[in-house]
């Protein structure tokens, strides 16, 4: 290994395979020994990942979840879980005083 290049495994190497069906990821913010740590629970197994930085945490994260919600089957699926922001709502534009305005429907 030179500069920090992790060698590249082959296929003898494999050791289990594991699906992101039902698996939950998550900041491990409770592991103290390391900065940056994601736990995963997938198939009653949890994984301890430490990342680089903040933004690659985060990066990891989005992207376990995005694999969890779309491993299972369209029945299956619950809405996911992600941020919900309010829509914005459109102005109508202002009209000048006096232009086109319309008559009161008021009669006496």
């Amino acid at each position: 290994m030179r500069n920090g290049e992790v060698p590249k495994p082959g296929r003898s190497d494999l050791i289990r395979a594991y699906t992101l069906q039902h698996a939950e990821s998550g900041l491990g913010n409770d592991y103290l020994k390391r900065k940056n740590v994601i736990r995963v629970r997938m198939e009653g197994e949890q994984f301890l990942l430490q990342a680089h930085d903040v933004p690659a945490v985060v990066e990891w994260i989005e992207g376990l979840h995005a694999g969890v919600n779309i491993s299972l089957d369209l029945d299956e699926r619950v809405m996911p879980k992600g941020p919900i922001f309010p829509r914005r709502r459109r102005r109508r534009p202002r009209r000048p005083p006096g232009e086109g305005a319309r008559p009161s429907r008021l009669t006496v």
